[in-house]
């Protein structure tokens, strides 16, 4: 990389693909001191001012307002590494030791800023699903981060990043030879509704680095927590005896800055007839309040829009009841998202 050259942003989630890449990045500038000089950055890091020092590649899972900015000036050369979702959420909870749900939102705070780079001149993306030798894919990497090395050095590197089937290996045999803790995409990780789960609330984020056509966000009732039993998964249906009070809450998983419409799955008893209810989404501020009175029993769907512009702030729906009952019972099913338009 030479001293003319911009710095270079490497980003991608927690996950085998990414741990390889950056393993990969951090074993060239070590090959090249002179030449490049990895930097980690995290949520609230900033970058380093120019100055005289050799290029930096910037590594990072969580990227910081920052670093995003430097992506949007079209200066810096950006590698975008996307991982299987199930897998990446798999990666994360089994290397972290927590739960499915905490590892799921961890990841869609990594891929909530993803979107902004959709479009982007500068941008290489690398997928797990790619059908290229992985010798081959080392190499873009080099090419696009404009980081040469001596022929003898670039055969040390095949030989530590590409495993022992060397320049015939696929990327799945260079990521079960190098990454510990990787395990086959064809193994089943989790039950059906987890998968479901992961699907819809990090699948669109992580397409919407590449697509237009995302499909929407979805978030389900398992991922809730219930107001009456605080920091315990809601079940589907409250009761909804007692004095006026949160019913669900929750998720705090995150979404791309953007004007969004919400569409939730309500169903109300008998008994709930004329209860007011409200719906508020919440992202460090009050982003939308929606009000209903159902005047009968039945399954409803409620519409809503809202604009959210920071992505770095996990989002939280809060659905409760605005008057006390003595009776009647509240079925709160999924909350869908569709991303009318992006900032600006």
């Amino acid at each position: 990389m030479p001293r003319s050259a911009h710095d270079a942003i490497a980003l991608g989630p927690p996950s085998v693909l990414s741990t390889w890449a950056f393993d990969l990045l951090r074993e060239v500038c070590a090959l090249v001191p002179d030449s490049a000089a990895i930097r980690a950055i995290d949520r609230h890091d900033i970058l380093e001012p120019d100055g005289d020092r050799v290029p930096l590649v910037y590594l990072s899972h969580f990227p910081s307002p920052s670093l995003l900015a430097e992506c949007g000036a079209g200066n810096a050369p950006i590698l975008l590494c996307l991982d299987d979702p199930v897998d990446s959420v798999r990666y994360l909870q089994h290397g972290s030791n927590v739960s499915l749900v905490e590892a799921l939102r961890l990841q869609t705070a990594a891929a909530a800023s993803y979107a902004e780079l959709r479009g982007n001149p500068r941008l290489l993306i690398l997928h797990r699903l790619v059908d290229a030798p992985t010798g081959d894919l080392l190499d873009s990497i080099l090419d696009h981060f404009g980081l040469e090395l001596p022929r003898e050095r670039h055969q040390r590197l095949r030989l530590t990043r590409l495993g022992p089937n060397g320049r015939d290996s696929d990327l799945e045999s260079s990521l079960q030879s190098c990454i510990g803790g990787y395990e086959s995409l064809d193994e089943a990780q989790y039950a059906p509704k987890e998968i479901a789960m992961i699907g819809g609330a990090l699948s669109p984020l992580i397409q919407m680095s590449f697509s237009e056509n995302a499909g929407p966000v979805v978030w389900p009732t398992e991922a809730f927590l219930s107001g009456d039993r605080p920091d315990t998964p809601a079940s589907l249906v409250a009761e909804l005896t007692g004095g006026a009070r949160i019913l669900y809450y929750g998720p705090y998983f995150y979404l791309p800055a953007g004007s969004w419409s919400a569409r939730m799955m309500v169903g109300f008893s008998a008994g709930a007839r004329r209860t007011p209810f409200s719906v508020e989404v919440v992202a460090g501020q009050l982003l939308a309040r929606a009000s209903m009175i159902p005047e009968s029993k039945g399954i409803f769907h409620a519409s809503f829009g809202f604009t959210h512009d920071d992505a770095s702030q996990p989002v939280e729906i809060r659905v409760r009841t605005d008057r006390g009952a003595i009776e009647g019972r509240l079925a709160f099913g999924n909350v869908e998202f569709s991303l009318d338009r992006f900032p600006g």
